[in-house]
């Protein structure tokens, strides 16, 4: 898509056409070349844009990577209903696999750990987190209406408790997850937040 075909769209769709034009282009590099091999210019050539486009929006790669991970993450559908605690926690738990696994995750993580975040990704981070577990905690809502967990209970805790060896495998230990891996820490953590069935 280059910025003349843009142009061409509906009045207010240009903005949205190139921020999803570098996105993708961001994904696709981060795939091939990883983040440290991740360079502005190169992603406005592959989003079909004139660079001073991308360096306007997006000053760093940092902010680039940071804005991709949080539009990725934004479109999960947190807090599914399927009818149980167990079944909610092991929903929102393979979210996270898939979403650890993503090109945009790793770079994310491998900024983090090498320490290059920005005051700007910072703040991102902390905004994902806390809207995370806003939204995460409607499953604690709907256990406590249906008797699987007792009222006063608190969600930050139980989702930290039931993702935290989810992260453990796949960011310090790098050993597979299976589907029976998944369901034992959501069960054991809807049991230990004092579940009553489900």
């Amino acid at each position: 898509m280059t910025e003349k075909a843009a142009g061409r769209a509906r009045p207010g769709g240009r903005a949205a056409l190139v921020v999803a034009a570098v996105r993708k282009a961001t994904d696709e590099l981060l795939e091939e070349v990883g983040f440290e091999g991740l360079i502005l210019p190169e992603v406005a050539t592959r989003a079909g844009v004139n660079k001073t486009t991308v360096y306007r929006r997006w000053p760093t790669k940092v902010a680039l990577v940071t804005d991709l991970f949080l539009s990725r993450t934004a479109e999960q559908d947190l807090g599914r209903d399927t009818g149980s605690l167990v079944g909610d926690l092991v929903a929102t738990l393979q979210d996270i696999v898939d979403n650890l696994s993503s090109p945009a995750a790793r770079a994310v993580l491998s900024m983090a750990i090498g320490g290059v975040l920005d005051d700007t990704a910072l703040a991102a981070r902390e905004a994902f987190w806390a809207e995370r577990f806003h939204r995460s905690a409607v499953i604690v809502e709907r256990a406590v209406t249906r008797g699987e967990l007792p009222p006063g209970t608190d969600a930050r805790l139980l989702m930290e408790d039931a993702s935290s060896p989810v992260y453990f495998r796949l960011l310090v230990t790098g050993q597979a997850l299976t589907d029976a891996d998944i369901e034992l820490f959501a069960t054991r953590a809807a049991q230990r937040a004092g579940t009553t069935g489900g």
